[in-house]
Order: C-alpha cells, then sequence, then structure tokens
C-alpha cells in the first residue's frame, strides 16, 4: 500500500538494484552522460506512489486541497530577501514546499546521489525497501506561466527555476507541478505520476530501483564518510532561514489545515480547534464550500 492508502502498480520498473553508494554511480554513468535533463527522486518506502504532498495531507479531498492552497497563497509575503525574492506566486510555493508546508510540487533532484539520500534517511521506514525513481524532464510539458496565478494551472509539467534557496541549492532541486484538475471525467481526485501515463503515453524512461532496506544503513554510512551528504548537509537545520522562519511554516501549514476544514468539512474539527479557525476568518463561513466536489475546478 502507498502512504496515501492507494496500491502502487507501475507499468515500468528497473532490473536495477542499489546495494551501495557504487551500485548508484554505475548505474548513473550508464546513461548518456551527454544528458543533463535526467532527474532523480528517493523515498524511503518503495510501495509509496509518485504524488504531491497535498494529496497526502490531512485526508483531503481534490476540492479541498484547492481551498489550502488558496490559504497558502493568501499568506504569501511581499518580496523579501532571502526568503522571496519575486511576486511569482510560484516561487512561495516552492519556498513553501522546502519547509514542510504541502503543495502540489513533487520534488526531484539532479544529484542521483541526493535521491540516494532520501530513499534510506527516514529512520521510521529502515525496515522498508526504499526506492530511487528515474526520469527525464524533456518528456513533460516545461511549466512557462510564472505571471499567472498558480491556482490557474490545471496540467502537470516540470519547473525549472533559479530561485536560491538555500534547500534547494543544496539538493540541487527541481519540480514537478501537478494541476488542479483530475484526468479526464472519470474521477473527482487527483492521480499519480503512473495514472498521468497511462492516460498520455508510456514514459521511455520513468524507473524505479529499489534500495534493499538491509542496504540503508551502510548507504548512509558512504553517503556522510566520503560525499559528506548528512541531515546537517541536506536540510541546513541552523541555517539562517530555518532558525527565521520555520516556525512560522509550520504555523501555517496548521493555520491552513483548520481554515480549510471549517470552510469544507467542520465537523472534523475539535471545539478548540473550530474557535481557532473561526477567529482567523472575517465573516460565519463554516462548510460554506463542503461538498465541491463535483466541480473540475473549486
Amino acid at each position: 500500500m502507498t502512504d496515501n492508502g492507494q496500491t502502487l502498480k507501475p507499468e515500468n520498473v528497473a532490473d536495477a538494484e542499489f546495494q551501495s553508494v557504487d551500485d548508484a554511480l554505475n548505474f548513473l554513468y550508464k546513461l548518456s552522460l551527454d544528458d543533463s535533463s535526467f532527474r532523480f527522486r528517493g523515498q524511503a518506502n518503495s510501495t509509496w506512489t509518485l504524488q504531491p504532498s497535498i494529496y497526502r495531507f490531512s485526508g483531503f479531498q481534490r476540492y479541498q486541497t484547492v481551498t489550502y492552497e488558496s490559504c497558502i497563497l493568501a499568506a504569501k509575503p511581499p518580496p523579501v530577501s532571502p526568503l522571496t525574492h519575486t511576486e511569482y506566486q510560484l516561487e512561495w510555493l516552492m519556498v513553501c514546499q522546502h519547509y514542510g508546508v504541502p503543495t502540489r510540487l513533487l520534488d526531484w533532484t539532479k544529484e542521483i546521489l541526493i535521491a540516494l539520500y532520501f530513499a534510506c534517511d527516514d529512520s521510521s521506514q529502515l525496515a522498508a525497501d526504499g526506492t530511487v525513481f528515474l526520469c527525464n524532464q524533456n518528456e513533460y510539458p516545461k511549466f512557462a506561466a510564472y505571471n499567472e496565478c498558480a491556482m490557474e494551472t490545471q496540467d502537470l509539467a516540470f519547473v525549472n527555476t533559479t530561485v536560491l534557496n538555500p534547500r534547494m541549492r543544496t539538493q540541487s532541486g527541481c519540480f514537478m507541478m501537478w494541476g488542479h484538475a483530475p484526468l479526464g471525467d472519470a474521477t473527482k481526485e487527483s492521480y499519480d505520476l503512473w495514472q498521468y501515463h497511462k492516460l498520455y503515453g508510456e514514459s521511455k524512461y520513468l524507473q524505479k530501483v529499489r534500495i534493499p532496506s538491509t542496504a540503508k544503513r551502510q548507504i548512509l554510512k558512504e553517503l556522510k564518510s566520503f560525499y559528506s551528504i548528512t541531515s546537517d548537509t541536506i536540510f541546513l537545520n541552523d541555517d539562517y532561514l530555518e532558525k527565521t522562519f520555520g516556525p512560522k511554516f509550520e504555523a501555517l501549514k496548521e493555520d491552513a489545515r483548520l481554515k480549510t476544514l471549517y470552510l469544507t468539512d467542520a465537523d472534523r474539527l475539535s471545539v478548540a480547534e473550530l474557535r481557532q479557525a473561526r477567529s482567523f476568518l472575517p465573516i460565519e463561513c463554516r462548510n460554506m464550500i463542503g461538498k465541491c466536489e463535483n466541480l473540475r475546478k473549486c
């Protein structure tokens, strides 16, 4: 099962298996070294699917994720260095994503060893096999609507950015962005990357490489000893943004959750949560947009 309760049935599973850092590097060298468009993603449990965090957060239905994102965007500050540098809403979503706020963005990295770290590091998943995914960003549309409202995006696209967020820099990060709309009229909910390819054509490059649970500790040791890849270098837990804004992002995540549930499914909130959520809103609007799931765009 996946972390959102769905069974993962990928169509293109690689024969490769990474037992060590050398295995990952040998795999990398077999790819075309002239092609810089390969991207990697590490996940600590091989049964988890490829889908952004917002669709796996708080039991939200798709229509509720639209409300949640609108709450996040409403909190966007004006450009303030080093937090944000432009008025682009997408830049704000990128920063939120890297500081733990669920978004429609799915993290990828240009560095296979960074992906390998994420496939091994989660202490709660050490008994589970991990996964490194490979894709080629040239197979996907390129996001170019930076000046448009992020809420209007309806299609999956790869996002390249020059945002200088410290974590993105250390993780060589880039993103896929999901569209708000579901795939066709068969479902009201969102989709994972495998479902996307079933509709739009199989991928030539998308692969899933298993990391045996028994190899995780040794791989982490090798990454630390030989490549200085650790939690401290990946997450920069003591950097300026983390110390200055970390608690604010955590509060934003929770406040947006409370607002979303108040507007869509207030019965899920406790009395204390109802009181707190109501204090955020200018008018009484409990369940105002509940049961909006019949709409393609909410």
